[in-house]
């Protein structure tokens, strides 16, 4: 059992280690394998697709879907409070569920509305 105390210490220190090495090993060999992969489909005369940058392809129905989102879990949210203070509900119980109620209902309202939009540019390309 003794032996087993002298051993934590080293453990706490060797588990960050081993973590940080072997991230930076499974990053190098990822970066190689995609080397090596467009390498091979160059070799067979294939273009490799080229990287898209996600910061100058923004979706504006993402932006619509979070949106919705952020303000169905900020109305989940109050209305949490105001279960917890009126019905004398269990706090966590009554945030967690209030949030998840109206994150969803954002997500519906978000579904909706966007079906609608994609609807009313259909009509008007015809």
């Amino acid at each position: 059992m003794e032996n087993l105390d002298s051993l934590v210490p080293i453990i706490g220190i060797m588990v960050p280690i081993v973590a940080i090495i072997g991230t930076f090993t499974m990053i190098v060999f990822l970066r190689k394998y995609d080397n090596d992969e467009k390498m091979a489909m160059i070799a067979k005369g294939i273009a490799p697709p080229e990287k898209s940058s996600k910061s100058f392809n923004v979706n504006p129905s993402h932006s619509l879907r979070w949106g919705f989102v952020l303000i169905g879990f900020g109305i989940g949210l109050l209305m949490g409070s105001l279960l917890e203070s009126l019905i004398n509900i269990d706090d966590d119980t009554a945030h967690f569920s209030m949030i998840f109620v109206f994150g969803g209902l954002g997500l519906l309202a978000s579904y909706f509305y966007q079906m609608n939009l994609d609807k009313k540019n259909i009509n008007n390309k015809d």
